[in-house]
């Protein structure tokens, strides 16, 4: 009982989560096939006295383990994973049922420094595991720290470019390129450059459950070249910052469904504890940020989020609700932010018209253009937790400007731009001459239909309102479609010869494969349709339109559709026609309808099949 007062006391004192119960922890593999311990500056197992299982069982001290790394492997088993070594005579498999440490077994497998290239096979065996969901921890070391004499032995910069090139190919995206070694003058430095990415990786490891990420130290190490090329879930977790140098300290990336980091020293990594003679190790695993990145790491690979940092609680005090100001008018910006572990927040603000401040408030911003802008405050925890509020400031001007224009044969009064106060109103009248009639009025592009006047009320953006008109009497029309341009089927209107039109899954076609009078005509698909945006003034008395296939298209079938009340409801004229030959043919339609009128052609089957329409004509009263 003693014993297990002191593993919970010590668990707390380290900021640990220790597993108990009946629950199967995850398993972490520490490779030691690849004389891993050799030479006399490095010992990178966790207990060479007890493989495959250090001993004792149930540590209560980094010490009671043996190995160079060991305090990483204590760490781990507080956390509460099953900690294991691959000794010697182990193999490296995957899917192989006669092994007993085959990598299918284990979450994540850590090489850390081999001096022994791995096989073909074993390659293949790693590459396999990843994919399928396993965790891999590469710990490199600089060109020529070969500690191994024997036949094949070779450092582990080598070892781990070997390793990733697989297949004719690197699907890890990473290789380990020169960086500074022993007798260097830059072979001992520190790095703060940690990436700032809001990946799922990046903060696990960055802002992960063991720490956030400040400073970590490299004596005597490789650097990482990676490409998304290769690999595009590849990124930087920690660049260096020696001026001149571009490589990275640590990277991690995806490969299938599992996950890969790799850090190019492994001197962070080693405790400076053991009981074997003649090693000469560099204590660095509990200083700076070293040991919450081995950590962090780990539980990412093994994909555990660890405990959750806290999200900071934000909002708004001023203004304290959404807010209307004239252009020219200031607001006065203060936040409000806390958070429940009492950790650093930053703050920031984006006033939504591209200007931003870094501060709580109280601040004031002014607003010098019309618009409704989303002023956002946001804070920030020291773990890359943020969280968000916003208020809605509506900018009105002081004063807009409406432009009025006739078309020939009518009137509007007041014509040109008319300036009119916030919140004034202005009415326009429209007046046909002699022998014309108001076929449509049209404000900032929309068709009014053909109405006598129009009136701006409680003004709020600047407008133009514009009137067509048409001959009274004996009146027809036809539209070609030979001007104006549309390239896409999504719906848009376009203007033509005789005002606007609206065409939906239809556009202005111009190939080859149109079947056309002039230049082009519309060509429509599935249930495309053809709206005119304005009303023929004189009411009609029939309709014809050309019609055929387009292309090697198959049959389609279609309709005419009329309004009377500018385009509220529909009432189809005569009857459906089928589209069946790729030579333009004309379909008659006999209307007899007086008044203001408008006409829509829609295609009724559905199917891909593309139609073309050409030369649409109304004959009026």
């Amino acid at each position: 009982m003693r014993a297990l007062r002191v593993l919970l006391s010590l668990a707390l004192s380290l900021g640990l989560t220790l597993t108990l119960g009946a629950q199967t922890p995850k398993k972490i593999l520490f490779d030691h096939t690849r004389h891993e311990e050799a030479g006399t500056s490095a010992e990178w197992v966790i207990c060479s006295a007890s493989e495959p299982d250090p001993s004792p069982a149930a540590p209560v001290y980094e010490t009671d383990w043996n190995g160079g790394i060991s305090a990483w492997g204590f760490d781990l088993y507080k956390a509460g994973y099953k900690v294991q070594t691959l000794p010697p005579t182990g193999r490296v498999t995957y899917g192989d049922a006669t092994n007993a440490q085959d990598l299918s077994n284990y979450a994540v497998y850590v090489i850390p420094e081999p001096y022994l290239l791995f096989t073909a096979a074993e390659k293949q065996a790693i590459l396999s595991f990843v994919q399928n969901g396993g965790g891999l921890f590469i710990v490199c070391n600089h060109p020529g720290a070969a500690r191994y004499s024997g036949t094949g032995g070779t450092d582990a910069y080598t070892v781990f470019n070997d390793l990733v090139a697989v297949n004719g190919g690197n699907p890890y995206g990473f290789t380990f390129v020169p960086g500074h070694g022993p007798g260097d003058t830059l072979a001992n430095t520190t790095s703060t450059a940690f990436s700032t990415s809001t990946s799922p990786a990046a903060q696990a490891i960055v802002h992960g459950a063991y720490g956030s990420l400040g400073l970590m130290d490299f004596h005597s190490y490789s650097y990482l070249n990676y490409s998304t090329a290769q690999n595009p879930n590849v990124q930087e977790i920690l660049h260096t910052q020696i001026s001149g140098d571009t490589g990275s300290f640590i990277v991690t990336c995806t490969v299938g469904s599992g996950r890969v980091v790799a850090i190019s020293d492994s001197a962070p990594s080693d405790d400076g504890t053991t009981t074997t003679s003649g090693k000469s190790l560099h204590n660095s695993y509990t200083i700076n940020s070293n040991k919450a990145f081995f950590l962090n790491a780990t539980a990412y690979l093994a994909g555990d989020a660890g405990p959750v940092a806290p999200t900071p609680v934000v909002g708004i005090t001023s203004p304290s609700s959404n807010l209307s100001i004239l252009a020219g008018g200031s607001v006065n910006f203060q936040g409000s932010a806390t958070i429940s572990d009492g950790s650093a927040l930053t703050y920031s603000w984006s006033f939504g018209d591209g200007a931003t401040a870094s501060v709580l408030g109280p601040i004031s911003h002014t607003y010098t253009a019309a618009g409704t802008y989303t002023a956002t405050f946001t804070a920030t925890s020291n773990q890359g937790k943020s969280a968000s509020a916003t208020r809605t400031i509506t900018v009105t001007p002081a004063s807009y400007t409406i432009t009025a224009s006739a078309g020939t044969g009518g009137t509007i009064t007041p014509s040109g731009a008319v300036t009119v106060a916030s919140g004034g109103s202005q009415t326009f009248t429209i007046a046909p001459a002699a022998g014309y009639v108001i076929s449509s009025v049209t404000v900032d592009g929309v068709n009014q239909g053909a109405l006598a006047s129009y009136t701006f009320s409680n003004v709020s953006a600047a407008h133009t309102i514009a009137a067509a008109f048409a001959a009274s009497a004996g009146s027809s029309l036809k539209e070609t479609f030979d001007t104006g341009t549309k390239t896409a089927y999504a719906v848009g209107t376009v203007t033509l010869s005789t005002g606007s039109w609206t065409l939906d899954d239809a556009l202005l076609g111009n190939t080859t494969a149109d079947r056309k009078v002039g230049t082009q005509s519309v060509r429509t698909r599935n249930s495309g349709r053809i709206t005119m945006g304005f009303n023929f003034a004189t009411g009609a008395k029939t309709v014809s339109v050309k019609h055929a296939k387009y292309g090697s298209d198959g049959n389609s079938t279609w309709g005419l559709w009329y309004s009377t009340n500018s385009g509220s409801t529909w009432t189809q004229a005569g009857s459906t026609v089928t589209t069946s030959s790729t030579t333009l043919a004309t379909a008659s339609f006999t209307v007899n309808v007086t008044g203001a009128i408008r006409f829509q052609i829609r295609k009724t089957d559905g199917t891909s099949n593309r139609v073309n329409f050409d030369d649409f004509q109304i004959a009026g009263y």
